[in-house]
């Protein structure tokens, strides 16, 4: 072996630049962030305007009045209102393309200023996207109410370790159709079936899932778990669109769920793990009690 030019080879190679490995942290922290930041617009400019600055122009849905509407454009002709909405997020997950992702955590509305004792209380979820210009904007935001809370809320702890940020985008129309196709099965088998019998199949081997049921504090890990495979109900479910994030791993479903006779919202976060999508988050406004 000729060592000079063996040990030259090996000094060149070490000398190269490596290449960082970009992991989602910044952008998880980015959506938590804007999260917060829309939460401190709506104590300081109001319900209304927080919303309209930060739902997407076009894209964003919001339920009022028992129905789904356009977000932005449904806030920007609605009333200021004179009460404090304040919410803070307890938890968040991000895409692993590190544009997409959501938030929730508990809420409070007073009715008139932040001295007051709240009337109500609940659990919002919002779903995050960050546009071509890289500001995050809202394009479902969704909760349900329940009665005082019994115990605060935990506060949000972010992970300790980060995914690999993926450069891959997928065809989402695809990705789309696959999940509605799962979405069509669950309500397939909740509609002839029974509720824990769609859950069952979908879902996580860990206990990385929450349910949010109206005129209940939500329901998490193995409490989720027992929840769901407990609810012997039969519900139909009206899926009206499905998205999901570029990079594959993460989407949502809303629509409409019936109980009953009785017809509210219902939304739905998944996740994909090793080439399946499993149930992360559901709120449901409709009582199943």
């Amino acid at each position: 072996m000729n060592f000079p030019i063996f040990l030259m080879t090996v000094l060149l190679w070490t000398a190269q630049p490596r290449k960082q490995i970009s992991t989602v942290q910044a952008d998880y922290e980015a959506l938590v962030a804007a999260e917060r930041s829309f939460a401190k617009a709506g104590i300081e400019k109001g319900i209304r305007d927080s919303f309209v600055d930060n739902l997407d122009e076009q894209q964003s849905v919001v339920y009022i009045g028992n129905e789904f509407r356009p977000g932005k454009a449904t806030y920007a002709r609605i009333p200021q209102v004179s009460g404090k909405l304040s919410w803070e997020p307890n938890y968040a997950e991000i895409a692993l393309s590190g544009t997409f992702g959501y938030t929730t955590g508990p809420f409070a509305f007073r009715p008139r200023s932040l001295d007051d004792t709240p009337v109500s209380y609940g659990q919002f979820t919002s779903i995050w996207h960050k546009t071509a210009s890289g500001a995050w904007k809202v394009l479902i935001d969704f909760g349900c109410t329940h009665d005082k809370p019994t115990q605060p809320a935990p506060e949000l702890i972010s992970p300790t370790q980060f995914a690999v940020k993926s450069i891959i985008k997928i065809d989402t129309a695809v990705a789309n159709r696959e999940l509605m196709h799962v979405e069509m099965t669950f309500a397939q088998t909740a509609r002839t079936k029974t509720l824990c019998e769609a859950y069952q199949p979908v879902l996580p081997a860990s206990d990385s899932i929450r349910l949010l049921r109206e005129g209940h504090e939500r329901y998490e890990g193995a409490a989720a778990k027992h929840v769901a495979k407990t609810s012997g109900q039969q519900v139909d479910y009206q899926c009206l669109q499905t998205v999901t994030a570029p990079s594959g791993d993460l989407g949502y479903c809303y629509g409409y769920a019936t109980f009953n006779q009785t017809k509210q919202a219902y939304l739905r976060i998944w996740r994909k793990r090793n080439g399946h999508w499993q149930l992360a988050h559901e709120v449901l406004a409709v009582k199943l009690s």
